[in-house]
């Protein structure tokens, strides 16, 4: 079964070790293959492209597709420019040789949309003319303007389908939001590279977020914080994580020092309040290793509330390297304002926004918090720099914001529409505060940076908070002038309470229903949207609803079938079925209703089905015991029962009599998947994992373990690193998906690819 692979991992196997011809020389700025970047931007651009395959025999050439139509027109350029001329091309497609891992990439890449052929070669083996050709038809095609119908989309929506992927951990999906937000000019390109960052930050890709061309220049420029929070976790995980594993805490600290200070010290200028575990570990590395260790910022983080047992123990062991000397008095502030100057001077900011807000007012000190702000553009420091302003005088104000750097702060401090005069401390606020300035033009980009730095707390301890939030909530949808705001908001809310460390709580059920209904409400029918949805349908079946609230999510269910049913969402309403089949039916009515409306479409479909979706529908069928209702699913052509499964070339019969690991946070994907390979496979033993950490059982399976699926798109980065830490790479897949049949997909295609039994 073949495995659609999106445009990085195809480039990654295309380059892999049997191309002599080596990513890291295609993508490096000084790289030796760097002349071949203009085709990977095509590619990435979702174009047709030709991409060289160089082995010891010579160098075969691929022209790769993603659709018929780009197939058609490639064939048309390709005999205009190459032709047989320069080439063995003849315009016809030829066969992929699935044993060659390359091969295998192009046709898992474009399914089998792909022409391959050979340069005419010179008396010494070379074919330069095949290449002039080719660089004269990118350039030919790279002038021609794309004609496109495409409905222009408001660049609010892009940014939150865009956050929307990586709620969901969709690379594919992310990377087409930045792809338009590039070819249509929305974002200058220093923007773009920072959502490129915080893209693979959530995907957890250190060592490509790392090695990123633009780094060094990234590490010198001024950046939002969430952007510099999200290359220390790189750094962390990348470069010292390995210490805290095997608690080698003085080599930590000696590391941190010797190699990570000096190559990323921009880095380590302010902690801002971060309660991220890799940043706060860093810090105090920072804090244990300098000469005269800093007792204040050691204290001080330890004392952090909500860290994990874990983080808490170790900056515990960091911090008892080193003794803390007799205690002084206290350090008496005199003069607030000189010490937060004299801190800015060192890039202390963390400094300045403790002393400057104890000065009285004055422009220097707003201008002193205007710079801290300007640096980091946390929420805590636009709170300090706004509420400094509103001590100015009037004329005070007016000098201020007749420089160049006062007016740029205060546009970014307060908006251009009806400014604002406060910064939200919690989601309380911020609904109030757009409910009350629907205009107010910040409440993206403080939603978007409060997802990180905004405690939940708040709504558990405040008596009330939780109804009242829902209620706002209610009040924003309902309103034309701050509904479209809220829905670009809702991947920042989503974020929040999906991330919470105990989610999911049964408090906030209500919550979590809103926001699914908010998804159903507001969506465009793209994956990301509809995985979400399903991920949200199961909480809350799983903390216990009404007959009310099942028959609204199944009913929403129905509708989003009704409305974009395709081949390409048979994944998605199969899960979700799977998910009303192994939670609580409230109500068969309306969940027979959706199975039956499923089956229409995919008679419909009947050829677009592949067997891993037929044998799922079965499934589904099977334990519902309508067997009889659909006599006629799967067709008899489609699939042939036990036999595949008995057949010698089936790939799943290498797991036959193994054990198999399967880590997910998405129960009734793994559970599904179980029960397929149980089927497929005699003897087969799997376990599933959906712990949150490390524990005693999970390193037990990992280790007694044949073979271990980790889907790293539903995971805790926790019982990933432990998961990495007790598992041989040869035994190891890492899955970057949520679905059951694009799971069953992947082991697929990996047990194809191995060539031998475990």
């Amino acid at each position: 079964m073949e495995t659609k692979l999106d445009t990085h991992q195809f480039l990654k196997r295309f380059f892999g070790d049997d191309n002599q011809i080596k990513l890291n020389a295609v993508e490096s700025a000084n790289g030796s293959a760097r002349m071949l970047q203009p085709w990977i931007v095509r590619l990435e651009q979702g174009l047709p492209s030709v991409l060289p395959y160089k082995r010891h025999q010579g160098t075969d050439w691929y022209g790769v597709a993603q659709s018929e139509r780009q197939l058609r027109s490639l064939r048309e350029d390709l005999t205009a420019f190459v032709g047989p001329t320069w080439s063995t091309f003849r315009g016809q497609r030829s066969p992929l040789n699935l044993g060659d891992p390359v091969e295998a990439s192009v046709q898992s890449f474009t399914g089998g949309l792909a022409f391959k052929f050979q340069g005419a070669s010179d008396g010494n083996g070379k074919s330069h003319e095949i290449w002039k050709a080719l660089e004269l038809m990118r350039q030919v095609l790279d002038r021609r303007v794309a004609q496109t119908y495409e409905t222009p989309r408001a660049t609010g929506r892009v940014l939150r389908d865009f956050y929307m992927a990586l709620q969901a951990c969709d690379r594919p999906a992310a990377e087409h939001q930045l792809h338009y937000l590039k070819n249509h000019n929305r974002l200058d390109p220093q923007n773009l590279l920072f959502l490129k960052v915080r893209m693979l930050s959530n995907l957890e890709e250190w060592e490509e977020l790392l090695a990123l061309p633009e780094l060094p220049d990234l590490l010198g420029t001024r950046r939002p914080y969430e952007v510099t929070q999200a290359l220390i976790r790189a750094v962390y995980q990348h470069e010292l994580y390995r210490f805290e594993s095997t608690k080698a805490v003085q080599s930590a600290v000696t590391y941190f020092y010797e190699s990570i200070l000096p190559q990323y010290s921009s880095l380590y200028t302010a902690r801002a309040s971060s309660r991220q575990p890799e940043t706060v570990k860093s810090f105090m590395l920072l804090a244990i290793g300098r000469e005269e260790p800093d007792v204040a910022l050691q204290d001080e983080i330890l004392s952090i509330p909500g860290l994990y047992p874990d983080d808490l123990a170790y900056l515990q062991q960091l911090a008892d390297l080193c003794q803390k000397p007799i205690a002084s008095p206290p350090v008496v502030t005199t003069n607030p304002l000189k010490q937060a100057e004299e801190a800015g001077q060192c890039f202390n900011w963390d400094q300045v926004l403790n002393l400057a807000p104890q000065a009285p007012p004055s422009l220097q000190k707003t201008r002193l918090l205007f710079e801290a702000f300007y640096e980091l553009e946390t929420l805590d420091s636009q709170r300090e720099a706004l509420a400094a302003f509103q001590e100015l005088t009037s004329s005070e104000q007016e000098i201020l914001s007749q420089t160049r750097r006062g007016k740029d702060c205060l546009e970014r401090l307060q908006g251009t529409k009806s400014p604002a005069k406060e910064v939200p401390n919690n989601w309380v606020e911020w609904l109030q505060q757009l409910i009350q300035k629907p205009e107010w033009d910040l409440a993206l980009d403080v939603s978007r940076r409060g997802e990180q730095e905004w405690d939940l707390s708040d709504l558990i301890t405040k008596n009330g908070a939780i109804q009242e939030f829902r209620s706002l909530l209610e009040t924003a949808s309902g309103q034309s002038e701050t509904e479209q705001t809220l829905a670009n908001a809702l991947p920042h809310l989503l974020g929040a309470f999906q991330n919470d460390e105990q989610y999911p709580r049964r408090e906030f059920s209500s919550i979590y229903a809103f926001l699914l209904d908010l998804i159903a409400i507001t969506t465009s029918g793209g994956d990301p949207d509809l995985v979400l949805f399903n991920e949200l349908a199961n909480t809350l079946f799983s903390l216990g609803i009404n007959q009310e609230t099942y028959n609204e999510i199944v009913g929403f269910a129905l509708d989003l079938w009704e409305q974009y049913s395709s081949p390409a969402k048979v994944d998605w309403i199969l899960d979700f079925i799977n998910i009303l089949i192994i939670q609580p039916c409230l109500e068969d009515k309306i969940r027979s209703q959706l199975l039956f409306a499923v089956a229409t479409t995919l008679r419909q479909y009947a050829n677009r089905i592949d067997e891993i979706q037929w044998r799922l529908f079965s499934g589904l069928v099977q334990d519902l015991s309508l067997e009889a209702s659909f006599p006629d699913l799967p067709p008899d052509q489609e699939i042939s029962g036990e036999n595949d499964y008995e057949a010698e070339n089936n790939p799943l019969k290498k797991l036959k009599n193994k054990s198999i690991l399967i880590y997910t946070l998405t129960e009734p994907v793994a559970q599904r998947a179980k029960a397929m390979l149980e089927s497929a496979c005699a003897g087969i033993k799997v376990h599933l994992s959906h712990a949150k950490g490390g524990n005693e059982q999970l390193k037990t399976w990992i280790l007694n373990a044949d073979f271990v699926v980790m889907v790293t798109a539903s995971a805790k980065h926790a019982a990933t690193y432990f998961i990495e830490d007790h598992c041989s790479e040869n035994k190891l897949l890492r899955v970057n998906t949520k679905g059951s049949a694009s799971l069953l997909r992947e082991i697929e295609a990996y047990l194809a690819g191995i060539g031998k039994v475990f």
